[in-house]
């Protein structure tokens, strides 16, 4: 088999191909705003959280500040079996 005009029958599968595409596009543009995405009050909601999180320390100033004036007082002290509870409790 000889095939004669490639260039041509080349030229038609892409432009089948670009009214496809093209076809496509126009459909996707009549899309009503009805069917437009819309959370769910809980997907708000948890939204919502995550922001004011988001704009919270990761550091307690509060505590770190009242430690630091224990330490520096004389004050803070934690008892030696206090310690060996939180190192097994948090180890195993």
């Amino acid at each position: 088999m000889f095939v004669n005009k490639v260039s041509s029958t080349a030229n038609y599968y892409s432009n089948v191909a670009a009214s496809r595409y093209t076809n496509a596009a126009s459909s996707v543009r009549g899309v009503q705003k009805s069917e437009a995405f819309t959370p769910s009050k809980e997907a708000q909601s948890f939204s919502a959280m995550l922001s004011k999180l988001k704009g919270t320390s990761e550091v307690r100033e509060d505590k770190v500040n009242e430690l630091r004036e224990k330490i520096s007082s004389g004050q803070y002290f934690v008892s030696a079996d206090a310690i060996a509870q939180s190192l097994l409790t948090n180890r195993y």
